[in-house]
C-alpha cells in the first residue's frame, strides 16, 4: 500500500523493517548451514559434493535448534545489559534536572507536549557532536547527549535534536535498531565460528587432505568454496538490511523533529553543525 502521509510512512516503514528483521534473523541459518558445509568437507573429503551438501542439510537440521536457542539467548543478554554496554563504551552516565537544567528542561518540555514517557537523560563526556536514543521499553528508554554537542549548538538547534531521538522512540525505531544490532552480533559470532572450524582444519592437515581429495574426484573443494560464497553473502546482506533499516528512519525521524517543535530552520542548522563531527572515539556509528 502507498504512504502518503507522514504516519502513513512510519505504518509502512515498520512492516518492511518487520520483514527486513525477519530476513536478517534467517541469514543465522544461511551461516549454520555454510559451517556444516565446511565441517562435512573436512570429514569426507573423498565424498562427492552431492553427498557433502547431503550430509551438510542434516547437520543443519541437527544444529538449527542449537543455533535458534543460542540467537534468542543472545538477544535476551542484549536486552538486559545493552545499556551498560553502551554506556561502558561511551562513557555516558545518568545526569537530573540540578545537574543539567537546560538539557533536562529542554527534554521534559518536550516529552510533556506530546504526552511522552520522558526517558532518562544521559550525557557522554566527549567533545564529539552527537545524540542518540537508547531502550527496548518505556522502562529503559534513554536519550544520550555528547558534551560537545551541548556546547556547540543553541537551544532550538538541541532541541530538535533531542525531537529526532524522540521521535526515534515514538516511531519504534530504537526497539528494532537494537534488535538488528543484535542479530548482526549473532551473524558476527556464527561467521567467525565458521572461519574457525575452517582454519583449524587447515592447521590440522585438511587444507592438503583437500587438495588431494579434489584431484581424486571428491567434492571438498568445490563444498568450500560455496561455504565461503554463502558466508560471504550473508556479510553483504547483513550490511544492506542494516542500512535499509537505518536510512529512512533518519528521515522519518528528521520529520517528526520538525513536527514536534515547529522549527526546520533548527533541525537543518543542526545536521549542518554535527555533519562529519559525530564520531566518538572507540564507539563508531553502529
Amino acid at each position: 500500500m502507498a504512504a502518503y502521509g507522514l504516519y502513513t510512512h512510519i505504518q509502512s516503514n515498520k512492516r518492511r523493517s518487520v520483514a527486513l528483521l525477519i530476513g536478517l534473523f534467517l541469514l543465522v541459518y544461511v551461516l549454520v548451514y555454510a559451517g556444516a558445509l565446511v565441517a562435512e568437507a573436512f570429514s569426507i573429503p573423498d565424498a562427492p559434493i552431492d553427498t557433502l551438501m547431503r550430509a551438510a542439510v542434516y547437520d543443519f537440521v541437527k544444529a538449527a535448534p542449537f543455533a535458534t536457542i543460542g540467537a534468542i539467548v543472545w538477544i535476551l543478554i542484549a536486552y538486559k545489559f545493552h545499556q551498560a554496554m553502551i554506556d561502558m563504551v561511551t562513557g555516558a552516565h545518568p545526569v537530573t534536572r540540578t545537574e543539567e537544567p537546560r538539557l533536562y528542561n529542554l527534554l521534559e518540555n518536550l516529552c510533556i507536549s506530546r504526552g511522552i514517557t520522558m526517558p532518562t537523560l544521559r550525557i557522554a563526556d566527549d567533545e564529539a557532536l552527537n545524540a542518540f536514543a537508547t531502550g527496548m521499553n518505556d522502562k529503559q528508554y534513554s536519550i544520550t547527549v555528547t558534551r560537545g554537542l551541548t556546547e556547540a549548538l543553541n537551544d532550538q538547534e538541541i532541541e530538535a535534536v533531542l525531537g529526532h531521538e524522540l521521535t526515534h522512540i515514538r516511531n519504534g525505531d530504537v526497539r528494532m535498531m537494537v534488535i538488528a544490532m543484535v542479530i548482526a552480533g549473532v551473524l558476527g559470532f556464527f561467521g567467525e565460528l565458521v572461519f574457525r572450524i575452517f582454519f583449524q582444519n587447515m592447521l590440522w592437515g585438511g587444507g592438503r587432505r583437500s587438495r588431494d581429495s579434489e584431484r581424486g574426484g571428491g567434492g571438498a573443494g568445490v563444498a568450500i568454496v560455496i561455504a565461503i560464497a554463502l558466508i560471504a553473502l550473508v556479510w553483504i546482506l547483513s550490511i544492506v538490511i542494516r542500512f535499509a533499516l537505518s536510512r529512512q528512519r533518519e528521515y522519518l525521524a528528521d520529520s517528526g523533529s520538525v513536527e514536534l517543535t515547529k522549527n526546520p530552520d533548527a533541525m537543518i542548522s543542526a545536521l549542518r553543525k554535527i555533519e562529519g563531527r559525530g564520531e566518538i572515539p572507540g564507539a563508531n556509528s553502529a
